[in-house]
């Protein structure tokens, strides 16, 4: 293994950040793809093709089917796989790629919130308890990349938003596909979700993920964010993003992270309604 180390010159913030930021273009050129993207909740014939209709007319780039939609990245349900390819095909006549989320780590264990993967994949404790995370070290991994591969191959999904990759958990288990036990399960989860995201660049699908996997092919990540602030006054939640925006500009390489607002919702920082200014939502 080798380490890349970027030397600096002076101590000056400004420059330390640009420097950064150039050596990561160099290093990670998949974190100068920067497409501007609309996170979906209505992906009914309908829905979804007024919103490729008015995000072709101002200028979107890509579709994202969100969380909360009920899109399913993991099925090989024939007529499903059908009714996303119609779609996308209808957002590539209108100029736009279409992308979808899914959570693969996080919480897909045992009594996680985001379905079991099968408890003979989830992570084991010391004790051989089943905890709430999936094993990215286990078989699971294997059978979502064909899952990933079937569903790509047959509706031309170009983006993922992988939401929970794996995050430094410890596993017990003796008996997963990709490590021996305890001692290497960090070290082997981490390398199967760097292949992982190595192996969707080799599909060109673009990556958003809320981590550090830019070195093995992911994009973008979130700035940052606190819901509770999504309850301020809308000028005080302006005022605290604009303050977050130049710490984390200061210190993060522009290019490599995404933030998001609000078209339309129940809380109080809601840009504005969309019916106040729409016939169409």
């Amino acid at each position: 293994s080798r380490v890349l180390s970027l030397v600096h010159d002076s101590y000056d913030l400004e420059r330390q950040s640009l420097a950064r930021a150039r050596v990561t273009e160099m290093l990670a050129p998949a974190t100068t793809e920067n497409p501007i993207f609309f996170h979906a909740t209505d992906i009914s014939e309908n829905g979804f093709k007024t919103a490729i209709d008015q995000m072709s007319e101002v200028g979107f780039e890509m579709l994202v089917y969100s969380f909360g939609s009920g899109f399913v990245l993991e099925t090989a349900d024939p007529s499903y796989l059908a009714k996303i390819l119609g779609q996308v095909t209808y957002a590539k006549s209108k100029g736009i790629e279409v992308g979808g989320y899914d959570l693969i780590c996080l919480d897909r264990g045992h009594g996680g919130y985001g379905g079991n993967v099968g408890d003979e994949w989830v992570t084991v404790g010391t004790d051989g308890s089943l905890k709430a995370d999936a094993c990215f070290a286990s078989g699971w991994v294997d059978k979502l990349k064909g899952l990933v591969y079937s569903f790509i191959n047959k509706t031309g999904l170009a983006m993922l938003e992988t939401d929970g990759p794996y995050g430094g958990g410890t596993c017990a288990s003796k008996n997963h596909s990709h490590h021996s036990g305890l001692e290497d399960s960090v070290y082997r989860q981490t390398q199967q979700q760097a292949e992982f995201y190595k192996y969707l660049r080799s599909l060109n699908v673009f990556i958003n993920q809320p981590d550090n996997f830019f070195f093995a092919g992911g994009s973008k990540t979130a700035m940052g964010y606190d819901e509770n602030q999504y309850s301020l006054p809308r000028w005080e939640d302006l005022m605290i993003s604009r303050q977050g925006c130049m710490m984390i500009f200061m210190f993060t390489p522009l290019l490599r992270v995404g933030c998001s607002f609000r078209l339309s919702s129940t809380m109080v920082v809601e840009l504005r309604q969309l019916s106040h200014h729409s016939k169409t939502t």
